[in-house]
């Protein structure tokens, strides 16, 4: 399946700022991060999963 990489790559972008954030303890912005995972795996058309795995991936690398 073919996707947009500039569209890919806005919502990795912004997937990795509420990963970040989700991981204070507050639950609003756990669930934040699982509505905007959902609707930008639906958005792309891939696994809500493995968006998920790529942005830990994203969110190590942009930590070193």
């Amino acid at each position: 399946m073919v996707v947009d990489r500039e569209l890919f790559r806005q919502a990795l972008n912004e997937l990795v700022r509420l990963k970040r954030s989700a991981d204070n303890p507050t639950r609003f912005r756990a669930q934040l991060y699982g509505c905007a995972l959902t609707e930008w795996a639906g958005q792309l058309g891939v696994n809500q999963l493995r968006l998920d795995r790529l942005v830990h991936v994203r969110e190590t690398a942009a930590g070193r």
